[in-house]
């Protein structure tokens, strides 16, 4: 997929999601073009997490249309992940799963998510947020074209979430994805 700054990559039109009788979202409409920075700010149980379950394609909505680029590749990073610390999982591991990827793909995606020096480390073992540069990095694997960050700093202090957003800028002007 060829991307300029007008390069439409996802096209919401008149979204709702509803959880039984509680409507989550409705009627949200928004297009995301390449190189952009969109955020969605609201209260807890505002329907954040959902909406960008929706993009990713977890949820469901129930009305609305959700279109995206030909070609589009996303990449994720979750608002939390539990691993059990019993499970001796390394990062390097972790970026292979479900599917292997080469320990050069691995180390370039640690790199640029500035956690290189982690890739033989336990994943039990990593502080908050070397973590979130692991998962920084597995979303990177796939060079992303739209870059969907849900609240990634949650849990980190204010030192380690600016040095996050830092990277994340970094990141989106290397590879000129949507964030």
């Amino acid at each position: 997929m060829t991307q300029s700054k007008d390069t439409t990559l996802t096209r919401i039109t008149d979204l709702g999601v509803q959880f039984g009788d509680a409507p989550v979202l409705r009627n949200i409409s928004l297009t995301l073009r390449a190189g952009e920075i969109t955020t969605v700010v609201g209260p807890n149980g505002s329907g954040k997490s959902t909406l960008l379950r929706c993009l990713i394609g977890a949820q469901r909505p129930d009305r609305g249309e959700i279109s995206h680029a030909p070609g589009l590749r996303i990449g994720y990073v979750p608002q939390k992940l539990h691993i059990d610390p019993t499970l001796p999982l390394t990062v390097a591991r972790f970026l292979s799963l479900p599917s292997r990827v080469s320990a050069a793909t691995a180390r370039e995606a640690l790199d640029r998510a500035g956690a290189g020096d982690l890739y033989g480390r336990q994943m039990a073992r990593l502080s908050g947020g070397q973590f979130q540069r692991v998962l920084l990095a597995r979303a990177l694997l796939s060079r992303p074209h739209l870059l969907i960050l849900d609240e990634a700093t949650q849990g980190l202090d204010q030192p380690g979430a600016a040095a996050f957003y830092q990277r994340i800028e970094q990141v989106r002007a290397e590879l000129g994805c949507a964030v």
